[in-house]
Order: structure tokens, then C-alpha cells, then sequence
């Protein structure tokens, strides 16, 4: 099959994903709590590359990147320090632009209160889909969850 998109540029992998956050340390901390991730690299004060690869001067920013130890996938979060100010962060994650991570467990109960226990807030209610029972979080550290619960088949 003849590659599509990207694809023909020789796309090669999917390198990792990315959520901005409000709160860098918080945020990396629930991450490790919550889901066991390991911190692969962390700068602080990152300047000229950041203005370089978003256009904007005076962008400084906070990033680390973060093993899951399930999959494997590489989470990149990023707390930008412009010198211009920021809005206050979405408290939803329905904004075009937003984005959130899913993560499935086998008792969505007991996953809901252990992150709700790191500081997590729930935002709607536990809803029912297909393939089973899903809730949406915002963490510490202004970024978004979806929780899942798969039903056996």
C-alpha cells in the first residue's frame, strides 16, 4: 500500500504526546503517583529553544518527559513562562486545541478515588459508552484524564 500524508515523507514512529500544564511539579508528581511514570528528562528554564520552535519571544518554559511503564509511550509536559502572560488555563476540556490522555483500569471505582486522593477533580459523572464506563479529570497541574473501564467481550 503506498503511504498517505506524512506517511510519504517516510513517517516513522510516534515519538511521544504532549499536555501544557499549569503547575510543572504538581503535574509530574501525579503522573508518578497515579500512574507510575518515570521522569526521562527535565529542564527548567528552557528559553531559546522554546522561542525558536513557537515564533513567540520572551517564551520560557518548563519540560520533562515521562515514561509510561505500561506501554512505554513518552509523555512530554510543559509549563510556559511568557514574559507576556497567559490566560487562566481551561477548566474543560472541550476548547479546539484541548486535549486529554486515556488510560484504561480494571476498577474504574478505585481508580476515580485514587486519583481524586492525588487531587484530581472529577468533571462530569462517571458515563456509561460501549465498550464500558469512562470519567474525565482534571489533574494538579491543569491538565485533563479520561479514566476507562473496558467490559470484558
Amino acid at each position: 500500500m503506498k503511504p498517505k500524508g506524512i506517511g510519504s515523507a517516510g513517517l516513522v514512529s510516534w515519538v511521544h504526546s504532549s499536555l501544557s500544564v499549569d503547575d510543572f511539579e504538581t503535574a509530574i508528581h501525579f503522573f508518578e503517583e497515579a500512574f507510575g511514570f518515570e521522569v526521562l528528562f527535565k529542564e527548567e528554564g528552557m528559553e531559546q529553544q522554546i522561542e525558536s520552535i513557537t515564533g513567540t519571544k520572551g517564551l520560557v518554559c518548563d519540560l520533562v518527559m515521562l515514561r509510561s511503564p505500561v506501554s512505554g509511550h513518552v509523555l512530554e509536559l510543559i509549563e510556559f513562562k511568557p514574559t507576556l502572560g497567559l490566560p487562566e488555563g481551561d477548566k474543560r476540556p472541550f476548547r479546539p486545541g484541548a486535549s486529554h490522555l486515556a488510560f484504561v483500569v480494571e476498577d474504574l471505582a478505585a481508580a476515580k478515588s485514587a486519583v481524586e486522593a492525588l487531587g484530581a477533580t472529577t468533571l462530569g459523572e462517571v458515563t456509561s459508552f460501549e465498550d464500558g464506563p469512562s470519567i474525565y479529570c482534571r489533574i494538579p497541574g491543569g491538565a485533563f484524564i479520561e479514566i476507562e473501564q473496558m467490559i470484558p467481550r
